[in-house]
């Protein structure tokens, strides 16, 4: 997988949001929360395309599997 730099929230803007909702964390804390916000987010995603191509490799199957089956039946 192609790892790219993306803009990440900073500790600071993270306080300011949870601050918002009531939640009061130290920028230590903030930091924590992001990290693993970030972290639950790549598994979220890793998970997806890990799906994706076991529906696609699956599909192919069945094409596959019918084509053989056409080809036998003629």
């Amino acid at each position: 997988m192609r790892e790219e730099e993306i803009d990440r929230i900073t500790p600071h803007r993270a306080m300011e949001l949870l601050r918002k909702d009531g939640i009061d964390v130290d920028a230590d804390q903030a930091k924590i929360i992001l990290d693993f916000f970030y972290e639950m987010a790549e598994i979220v995603v890793d998970t997806y395309l890990d799906e994706q191509k076991i529906r696609k490799f699956t599909l192919t199957q069945k094409r596959e599997s019918k084509f053989k089956q056409s080809i036998l039946k003629s």
